[in-house]
């Protein structure tokens, strides 16, 4: 585990230790009271006090281990993930075409198109998000500065072993804590994660940009004065949406006009802290948006791995949120928790209780209304 701060939008204590509180900018005013009520649900095995860690709160408690001891990671894959290089170039990570071009390496014509000249690109940073298509749980979006090869980055979802892609991970936080002593190659990341009520709130798109500007803007600056240097990962005790980092109060921002990002897919967030350009399939493409993908899929694997011991009934552990036969089995049985996006279909057609169980369905009574109307005779 990597040494880092977390930046939320509430003041929370866990374990008696402080999480300090700051206003991000680019989350609206309005959203801070959605973004971050993750209000108790009757019923819901998380409607409980966060300090107790007796009797029926053991659950939080096993989900907070959770998160750091998710999935072993077998020595074989281990190894697996060993470099691989040949004249100095890493021969199975993803290249770095792009970004050579804007950092002046290479004569791309391409790279005199962008609106930021190369000559002035110090820093291209990869972005990219994991989450936008389950029925349950966060989006998460990664940025990451990696200047240093690591063997096996590529994309994370061409990567179908959870174990190796944990690996990768792990080898982008001990490169991290390596990197620290050099003032010239120290790496830098930053994941925001966006619950289900910010998505409900604002819809998956709009989170999705969110995210991503929120993760930019984390990585280039660093946390005020106040903020404590914790070590923390996403948890799912935290609530609302929050960015972790390993920046902290010490760390020196890097200067807007020398960073470029690279961005996965085809809609550039507003208002970035520095000018970029997407990438339709950036994850396939360029090695640091596929680093990014990688810090993003195992912060949101891990995440729903402890949602799965905070709800035990919906397999949230195996099909990560996503509408699966089973899942959506557990859904009819038990209603939906408190992080299932209840904008997505089916649970957009559906009403529900104040527990979460399905009372009736929208479609089915539009039907029945119209047939009623329809009917109705006028004497």
């Amino acid at each position: 585990m990597t040494t880092s701060t977390v930046v939320t939008t509430t003041v929370k204590h866990h374990h008696h230790h402080l999480r300090s509180s700051r206003r991000l900018r680019g989350l609206p005013a309005e959203l801070h009271a959605a973004a971050s009520d993750d209000g108790p649900v009757p019923g819901a095995r998380n409607d409980h006090d966060d300090n107790d860690m007796s009797g029926p709160n053991k659950p939080l408690k096993k989900a907070r281990r959770s998160l750091s001891k998710t999935v072993a990671k077998p020595q074989a894959e281990k190894q697996s993930a060993k470099a691989s290089w040949k004249d100095g170039v890493c021969m199975d990570c993803l290249p770095r075409t792009r970004e050579k071009a804007l950092l002046g390496a290479t004569n791309n014509d391409d790279a005199s198109s962008s609106s930021s000249s190369s000559s002035t690109v110090r820093y291209v940073l990869g972005v990219d998000e994991a989450g936008r298509g389950p029925l349950a749980g966060p989006v998460v979006a990664a940025a990451v500065w990696l200047p240093v090869d690591i063997s096996g980055i590529i994309d994370s979802k061409k990567i179908t072993s959870e174990p190796m892609r944990e690996a990768l991970y792990e080898q982008i936080m001990q490169a991290t804590l390596e990197s620290s002593s050099s003032t010239n190659q120290e790496i830098k990341w930053a994941v925001a994660i966006v619950n289900a009520q910010c998505i409900d709130k604002i819809n998956i798109l709009q989170a999705t940009l969110l995210g991503m500007r929120m993760s930019l803007q984390a990585l280039m600056s660093c946390p005020e004065a106040d903020l404590l240097n914790k070590s923390n990962e996403a948890t799912v005790t935290m609530p609302g949406t929050y960015v972790v980092t390993n920046q902290n109060k010490n760390t020196k921002p890097f200067p807007p006009d020398a960073c470029y990002a690279l961005i996965d897919g085809n809609r550039l967030p507003a208002d970035l802290p520095c000018p970029g350009e997407t990438i339709v399939k950036g994850d396939g493409r360029e090695y640091a948006i596929a680093a990014a993908s990688i810090l993003a899929k195992v912060t949101r694997d891990r995440l729903m791995h402890g949602y799965d011991v905070l709800y035990p009934a919906y397999g949230l552990a195996q099909h990560k949120g996503y509408p699966t036969a089973a899942h959506m089995a557990a859904v009819h049985t038990h209603g939906a928790s408190p992080i299932h996006r209840r904008t997505f279909a089916p649970l957009k057609h559906w009403e529900f209780d104040a527990n979460g169980k399905i009372v009736g369905d929208k479609k089915v009574a539009a039907k029945s209304s119209s047939k009623t109307k329809k009917g109705t005779t006028i004497e």
